[in-house]
């Protein structure tokens, strides 16, 4: 079983214009898509749809999170989620027909004390019983900043194996407890270590560095010029087939939930890398965020390759 935890979840909805954005008018929306959304979420999809049991836990809250469970039922995802006395919040990426995606993102509303705590409570009942947990995202206001760091060393202490995909101050603070995997981008892994990252060079010089700090599998994404990992066998690149984009979001969530499935199924290091692109490639396929077809991500697999630098 995997778990996956969203401790910021929310609504997500694509809105499909027939037509240019353009400011201060008023836009006639063609196509209204609503998702259970937050990047826990999107994983959880991921891992059902590579056919592997998973819990999607985190905090809701509201009406708005009476529906979210709702979408996950009808996307056939279970949920155990702790609640909260305020709503889950809304996130909207308007998508024009040139597939230019353009997103806004609400803040997630207070949690108390006790709220996290028993949500913290209920992450590690679940993880006694995983195989592998990713923590993903944002945090709502209230949760400290450093808390993914207490998170990712309360699940290692039971033996199992965390990813973490989160950005910023979140992620940093949380590198020295020694997440199983991390996956930032460019600009967050140079975050991450004070200085610019832009070569291949410098990206595989970044990535073992965090490796050497004790991250087993540091994953940096390059966008469409495939990933670098860093891991204990060596350090490779990945590239997926050039495809047609028709909606991005969530294809680095996909990454993390077909992750979380290699590892689960055992895969070596590299396989993982090539199966979890293939997958995110596949998720850029789709119009609604964070789904994926199948059949789409096995054909994408005889063309994804990765080579050792």
């Amino acid at each position: 079983m995997i778990v996956t935890v969203t401790l910021n979840a929310s609504i997500d909805k694509a809105y499909r214009l027939s037509c240019t954005l353009e400011r201060g008018s008023v836009m006639r929306v063609s196509e209204c898509i609503d998702n259970a959304g937050g990047k826990g979420l999107n994983a959880a999809r991921a891992v059902a749809t590579c056919g592997e049991k998973v819990v999607a836990t985190g905090i809701v809250g509201g009406h708005n999170g009476e529906l979210l469970c709702d979408l996950l039922d009808k996307d056939g995802i279970e949920h155990d989620f702790s609640p909260a006395a305020e709503e889950t919040r809304c996130c909207i990426n308007v998508l024009e027909p040139d597939g230019t995606s353009t997103e806004f993102l609400e803040p997630g509303r207070a949690v108390s004390a006790k709220e996290l705590t028993r949500a913290h409570d209920k992450v590690m009942a679940l993880a006694q019983k995983a195989d592998v947990v990713t923590l993903d995202g944002s945090l709502p206001a209230g949760v400290p900043t450093d808390y993914y760091a207490t998170l990712v060393r309360d699940i290692k202490a039971i033996g199992t194996p965390v990813i973490l995909d989160t950005s910023g101050e979140r992620l940093a603070l949380a590198i020295d407890a020694k997440p199983t995997m991390v996956k930032p981008n460019t600009d967050e892994i140079g975050q991450i270590l004070g200085r610019k990252v832009s070569s291949l060079e410098e990206v595989a010089s970044a990535a073992r560095e965090l490796k050497d700090r004790g991250v087993a599998q540091v994953v940096v994404s390059l966008g469409g010029d495939g990933a670098i990992m860093a891991c204990e066998s060596g350090m490779y690149r990945g590239r997926a087939p050039k495809i047609e984009v028709v909606n991005p979001v969530g294809a680095g969530d996909t990454m993390v939930g077909a992750f979380a499935v290699a590892m689960a199924r055992g895969m070596e290091a590299p396989e993982q890398l090539r199966y979890a692109m293939a997958c995110a490639s596949a998720n850029c396929l789709s119009a609604s965020t964070g789904h994926f077809d199948m059949a789409d991500a096995e054909r994408l697999l005889a063309g994804t390759t990765v080579e050792r630098l």
